[in-house]
């Protein structure tokens, strides 16, 4: 059975259809204060939030944007666009005292899914979103990564990627999942194109 990482609901800022400042407290909460349930409990307990590693990956002044095909495993995300690397925060991703669950869970699911080694990453917000059943169990914390490799899809079976402007990336917005929605809103806001 898959154990993912989570912490109270409670923990959290209300639910918002947008990119929320991640306080420092907060940020050291997830760290410290998280803790190991069993998945299929999770998704359905939404008095605990899982959280999620997000990674937004610019190589090159250009932004990672993947399309989940239909070989992915669920029917509703296909063909849809994403800009987020990350998943589930595991037990092989808290091991020892000096263990960051985040950061340590950020670096399995770069290496995993887009073949990422060198990167710098920071973090730049938190996702809380109550729309559907699902994102109310789950909380994104949002990473801008710098890779330095450039990224490749490696689960060619369930995504297929490329790297796109941040006018492409606009360009595909009705296409994309909800919270790289709540990613491009930001962008845009950093860049002014509001």
């Amino acid at each position: 059975m898959e154990r993912v990482y989570v912490l109270p609901a409670s923990a959290f800022p209300p639910a918002q259809a947008k990119l929320m400042p991640l306080e420092a407290p907060l940020l050291r909460k997830i760290g410290l204060e998280g803790f190991f349930l069993e998945r299929a409990q999770a998704e359905e307990d939404p008095t605990h939030r899982q959280v999620i590693p997000y990674a937004l990956v610019r190589h090159g002044g250009r932004y990672l944007l993947m399309r989940r095909t239909k070989g992915g495993g669920e029917a509703r995300l296909h063909n849809l666009y994403t800009l987020g690397v990350g998943g589930h925060i595991n037990p092989q991703d808290h091991r020892g005292p000096e263990a960051n669950p985040l950061l340590d869970g950020l670096r399995r699911e770069l290496l995993e899914e887009v073949g990422i080694r060198r990167y710098t990453a920071e973090p730049v917000g938190l996702i809380v979103m109550s729309d559907t059943p699902v994102s109310r169990v789950h909380a994104g914390v949002v990473f801008l990564v710098e890779a330095e490799d450039e990224p490749r899809v490696v689960e060619t079976e369930k995504l297929e990627g490329r790297l796109a402007s941040l006018e492409e990336v606009c360009a595909a917005y009705e296409r994309l999942e909800g919270w790289s929605r709540v990613v491009v809103d930001w962008l845009r806001g950093q860049r002014g194109l509001e």
